[in-house]
């Protein structure tokens, strides 16, 4: 069996390497600039060696990364032209997905360069609702669905949020002044605020005023502005909370109930782009862990 270390990492670190910049390779990858120090540090735990130098003036290759370097980009390299030839072959093939429109919008759409790279035979067909011919539905949800292959891919993880520039403030005087920005579902307000006020420890009162918004986009949008305060799931402002146009204003988090499942018709669930896809989802949910 062959020892090899994680290809994420390998491929996180092929990337710094070529912007010689973590935020740079951040930002190509579409992940967070922790997520990529991350994946360093263990391929660095798995190698034995430092492939970095970090000083004040940046980042620059050991000898153990200058050697290690060509190798994996040679082998990478290989394999990109390996796959392509393959999939030129076979033709392009067509893939549907469902993805709901604050989902697509905050998470999905960022990660296309991602998938395209990943998939380049695929043709994609993304609805914001699904319909017969789906192979693939992203849902939010509680439970799995009885009649397709579900399998959760991430958990809600609320957190407040608001504008970088009502940081210095105190929490109470901005919650006592400030609108609460609400999400709407069925005419009703999503417990969001209740929730997390309540784990605060905080009044209720506070989530009793505000303004509504049919989706959780807008709220976000709405919150960065500084139009006020919003409980958001913090999978869906990685971006934001990476560029600094939203800020925490908490460390408290409300975790689930609900979550977003990746279900796959039983009748295309055998189909090889269809679980490649379902393999990049995994791969880029744990690049935000």
């Amino acid at each position: 069996m062959r020892r090899l270390p994680s290809l994420i990492a390998l491929r996180f670190f092929e990337e710094t390497a070529r912007h010689m910049s973590f935020n740079r390779a951040a930002t190509a990858l579409c992940v967070t600039q922790g997520a990529v120090s991350r994946q360093i540090k263990l391929l660095e735990e798995s190698l034995g060696a430092k492939l970095f130098e970090r000083d004040h003036k940046g980042i620059r290759l050991t000898p153990a990364g200058q050697q290690f370097l060509p190798c994996l980009s040679e082998a990478f390299d290989t394999i990109e032209r390996g796959f392509r030839q393959i999939s030129s072959a076979k033709g392009r093939r067509r893939l549907v997905l469902a993805v709901p429109p604050t989902f697509a919008t905050q998470w999905f759409s960022p990660r296309l360069g991602s998938l395209g790279d990943e998939l380049p035979d695929v043709e994609l067909s993304i609805r914001t609702s699904a319909t017969d011919d789906c192979h693939c539905n992203i849902r939010f949800g509680r439970h799995a669905l009885a009649d397709a292959h579900s399998e959760l891919l991430m958990i809600e993880r609320h957190v407040l949020v608001g504008a970088p520039r009502l940081l210095g403030e105190p929490l109470d005087m901005l919650l006592e002044h400030m609108p609460a920005l609400h999400v709407l579902h069925n005419e009703a307000r999503l417990d969001l605020w209740p929730s997390w006020l309540a784990k605060a420890g905080m009044p209720a009162r506070y989530a009793e005023n505000g303004t509504e918004f049919s989706t959780l986009e807008q709220a976000i949008r709405a919150a960065r502005k500084g139009a006020g305060l919003a409980v958001v799931d913090r999978n869906m402002i990685v971006d934001e909370l990476a560029d600094g146009s939203l800020a925490r204003f908490s460390d408290v988090e409300v975790t689930g109930p609900f979550g977003y499942w990746l279900d796959v018709a039983q009748r295309h669930a055998a189909l090889e782009h269809v679980q490649a896809f379902a393999a990049w989802m995994r791969e880029e949910v744990l690049k935000m862990e």
